[in-house]
């Protein structure tokens, strides 16, 4: 008797196998969107048991592990239990085993997928003095609905052929009735499909690779990072002549005239542009003002009075210092005096105080003008050098004056 049940037990393994490998053949690959992650599946189990086995109906388990090999198939490997009291006795059949099964999706709608199973492996049994290994097989239906990717609930109704042919005296088989309901966990996260690869469509060539198509490119060969134009030709911002990438003096004004470099002439080279120069026939190393004009030994700051009697500068006098600052300023080499003059009304000694005064306060708005304070001296000379007659009004107003005296 036991060889026969062996024998049966190997036939029926052996059914599990082909239909495990069956599965394997029929996918020849697994489709792109299928998630084939591995998966544990515990399940409660509800035993309807053969009515030969004399017994109660009662409550089981198994724990699954499976994955998906191809979109209609999934093989599973199960570790099953139950526990079933026999009629009239405090006895039971106790029944652990181990088996494979095959399930066949109809389809893989994630809220619901309804399958069929089919299976093959061992039952071990247990009763009162027997212990038995026997083979066993189920064939079954169910579906699968998916809460996400993370966890899904499954029931099947299965029957159950188990090949026991010793607990029972007279029976060499049993056919029992099981209801499972479920979990089906996948393992780890769910693999992305990797979008298609689309074939970039083919660009016409850009040689200089200035952005502008060698088709419509009219200045080709145009220098690595040059600004172009729509056409591809280099932009001249500044509309001077020469290209930005060649142009070191960019801003030019409009209509100036420039070197090959972009920066306007300066034809007689006293530092003034031409478009600046107002005296542009200055000779060379004659020192000039921002003008372009040539410095005069002595410089009379005309319109720049004070307060009657005061040091105070009047506001009509700051422009001309302004002036006279940017002239200093752009001749930094240039050291000055500061003289300050009175006519010869009032007693002598109190004009030289006042025109020491007044020299010191237009000394000191030129320092905070920006020009440095070791270029500049201040002195007062009162009434001592007219330079016209202090018999007139008009020869006085011209007497009272403040002068720069350029030091060589």
């Amino acid at each position: 008797m036991n060889n026969s049940r062996d024998k049966s037990m190997g036939r029926l393994m052996a059914a599990g196998l082909a239909i495990g490998t069956l599965g394997v053949a029929v996918s020849t690959s697994v489709a792109g969107d299928l998630d084939n992650r591995w998966y544990i599946a515990p399940a409660v189990s509800y035993v309807k048991p053969d009515d030969d086995r004399k017994a109660d109906n009662g409550w089981g388990g198994q724990l699954g592990i499976g994955k998906p090999i191809s979109e209609s198939w999934n093989i599973e490997g199960n570790i099953v239990g139950d526990n079933l009291d026999i009629k009239n006795s405090t006895s039971q059949f106790r029944q652990r085993g181990l088996g494979i099964d095959a399930l066949y999706f109809f389809n893989r709608d994630s809220a619901f997928a309804p399958y069929a199973l089919i299976g093959a492996g061992a039952l071990r049994t247990k009763v009162p003095g027997e212990k038995n290994t026997n083979a066993m097989g189920n064939v079954g239906l169910g579906f699968m609905s998916m809460f996400g990717d993370a966890l899904g609930v499954r029931a099947d109704v299965r029957y159950r052929l188990d090949k026991d042919d010793s607990s029972v005296s007279g029976q060499n088989r049993f056919g029992d009735w099981l209801v499972n309901l479920g979990l089906h966990i996948p393992l780890g996260a769910k693999a992305v499909a990797a979008a298609p690869v689309v074939a970039a469509p083919s660009k016409p060539a850009d040689s200089d690779g200035d952005g502008v198509t060698d088709d419509k490119d009219r200045c080709p060969g145009t220098p690595a990072g040059a600004k172009v134009n729509a056409d591809g030709c280099e932009l001249d911002s500044d509309g001077d002549g020469v290209v930005d990438s060649k142009d070191r003096c960019p801003n030019t004004p409009a209509g100036a005239k420039v070197n090959a470099d972009g920066c306007e002439l300066d034809s007689d080279g006293d530092g003034v542009v031409d478009s600046l120069d107002r005296c542009p026939d200055t000779k060379a190393g004659v020192k000039v003002d921002d003008k372009g004009c040539e410095i005069p030994a002595v410089i009379v700051l005309k319109g720049v009075n004070f307060a009657t009697s005061s040091a105070k500068l009047i506001p009509e006098s700051l422009a001309i210092l302004d002036e006279a600052a940017a002239t200093l300023a752009k001749s930094s080499d240039i050291k000055a005096e500061v003289a300050g003059h009175t006519d010869n009304r009032g007693a002598p000694a109190k004009n030289k105080k006042l025109s020491q005064q007044r020299a010191e306060a237009v000394m000191n708005y030129l320092v905070s003008k920006g020009v440095d304070a070791s270029r500049l001296t201040a002195k007062g000379y009162g009434q001592e050098n007219p330079i016209a007659d202090n018999g007139t009004e008009d020869g006085r107003a011209q007497n009272r004056r403040v002068e720069l005296r350029i030091m060589k």
